[in-house]
């Protein structure tokens, strides 16, 4: 019934004990408008659960002047039940409160009685209850476990479902009886009533909600060997809205080693045009950088065989474009083919401006001549230095970015050729820019950093703009069962 809604929240306001005050590479908001639509939904979720309730047969005994009355009511069933308005609100240092009034509840069932006296009777019929001014209230509290897990528990104290007006109206039988034993029964229905809801919310607490937040993901994979880390830094600001901060740094798997960079302050912000609000900054992009730098993931050897099918580049010594730039190599090396080595020598960096998002890919490039004996003979070593735009987009759950080439720049490191040219390689540089470069980046960009998100509630409409340092991603959610594995 809540927990779809208040798992969702519970990642939210979950007040970790354990977190460490540094600076969030992540952030999220969900505006009133936000809390809202989750108090919408569970209130939807509520009306279905209960209106399938079936109550427990209730029986007893009372004096009523002219003998004893034992009765009983049975076979109850809600047939209609209505909660005009609903909210959810934070309770500092405790956790979530989920409220509904003026709700209306409706109900039949079958009664029975037998009164023992002077006048032996007894009697059955059916019975309809109307109840209005009905209000319910759960309280969940919210913690941490030792390994800073979030826990949630509700009390009975936690949970109060009130009646405030109902009327019972009987058929069947002799009318003159009932006002004998109407509040009786009424009384009797209000009690069960009472421990048949808070006793499905507490489960769905105790129990649904529990298990959910057990499993809940604090890490998420990026790659065979990155993943981001959305664990939480800091206690959560609790105002008209909830504000969350998280690491958002990205880490090689099993070995968690911080990215030497500082991390971009995310400004106040009072946006509430959408439901969920999220920031990330460029420190989530820098350090999967610094990751993927010191597990190879840009270190890449170019020979004949691994060229696109279809491409003019020729790394035979002998082709015309060898003869033409480099020479020399085609008189040392005649007809020969050649083994370039494209590496990074630093991270890649990534800037966000308001106007742009720039990276610098800074490396090596070494290239070799293969011999007859499949050994290599060295020939130079280059320093490139490429810059990147890219535009970034939103699919699914993940942030994603098309990286496009600005410009590159060549330095001359080391050579075994005499009369080593640089300039005449420029152009050739900006082609394996094009080919290797951006296609690696745009391989990882395809993919793009997943946001935290929850298997039964999809984004719409999604908007990104940039800032100092960040990227803000607002967007509305829906509430779709399943929506994750249909996208697969």
């Amino acid at each position: 019934m809540f927990s779809k809604v208040c798992f969702l929240l519970i990642v939210t306001t979950v007040l970790h004990s354990t977190t460490r005050a540094v600076q969030p590479g992540f952030q999220a908001r969900i505006t009133p408008k936000g809390l809202q639509f989750l108090s919408d939904v569970g209130i939807r979720e509520l009306q279905d659960q209960v209106s399938k309730l079936k109550i427990p047969d209730q029986s007893g005994s009372s004096d009523v002047g002219i003998g004893t009355i034992d009765y009983t009511v049975s076979n109850m069933h809600v047939v209609s039940f209505n909660i005009p308005s609903a909210s959810i609100s934070t309770k500092t240092g405790v956790g979530v409160t989920v409220s509904a009034s003026g709700l209306s509840l409706a109900l039949n069932g079958d009664w029975k009685y037998k009164l023992h006296g002077l006048i032996p009777a007894s009697d059955h019929g059916s019975f309809d209850v109307s109840m209005s001014s009905v209000s319910l209230s759960i309280t969940i509290e919210i913690g941490a476990d030792s390994s800073g897990r979030p826990t949630v528990h509700s009390s009975d104290s936690d949970c109060s479902f009130n009646i405030g007006d109902m009327n019972v109206k009987f058929h069947g039988g002799a009318s003159w009886l009932y006002n004998l034993f109407d509040d009786m029964i009424a009384d009797k229905i209000k009690d069960a009533l009472n421990g048949q809801v808070c006793g499905i919310v507490l489960t769905e607490v105790n129990t649904n909600l529990a298990k959910e937040v057990s499993e809940i993901q604090m890490v998420a994979s990026i790659s065979d060997t990155a993943e981001v880390d959305y664990s939480l830094v800091s206690t959560p600001l609790f105002n008209a809205s909830l504000t969350t901060f998280h690491k958002g740094e990205v880490y090689q798997k099993d070995k968690h080693t911080e990215a030497p960079y500082p991390v971009p302050t995310i400004p106040p912000d009072g946006d509430d045009s959408k439901m969920v609000f999220m920031w990330m900054t460029d420190y989530v992009a820098n350090s999967a950088g610094y990751v993927l730098q010191n597990t190879g993931f840009f270190r890449y050897n170019v020979t004949q065989d691994n060229i696109p099918a279809g491409s003019k580049i020729s790394l035979n010594t002998s082709d015309f474009a060898v003869k033409f730039l480099i020479p020399q190599i085609s008189k040392l090396y005649p007809n020969m083919m050649m083994q370039i080595n494209l590496n990074t020598t630093t991270p890649p960096m990534v800037n966000i401006t308001p106007d742009n998002v720039g990276g610098v890919v800074m490396g090596d490039i070494v290239a070799y001549v293969i011999l007859p004996n499949k050994t290599l003979a060295y020939l130079f070593t280059l320093a490139a230095n490429m810059k990147v735009s890219a535009t970034l987009g939103f699919h699914q759950a993940n942030l994603t970015w098309n990286s496009t080439y600005v410009s590159a720049d060549l330095k001359l490191i080391d050579s075994a050729i005499d009369n080593f040219k640089v300039d005449n390689l420029r152009a050739s540089l900006q082609a394996a820019c094009k080919l290797y470069i951006i296609p690696k980046l745009n391989e990882m960009g395809e993919k793009g950093i997943p946001v935290p998100s929850f298997d039964d509630y999809a984004f719409q409409d999604p908007v990104i703009s940039q800032g100092k340092g960040f990227v803000k991603i607002g967007t509305d959610i829906v509430y779709q069962p399943g929506w994750r594995l249909n996208q697969v």
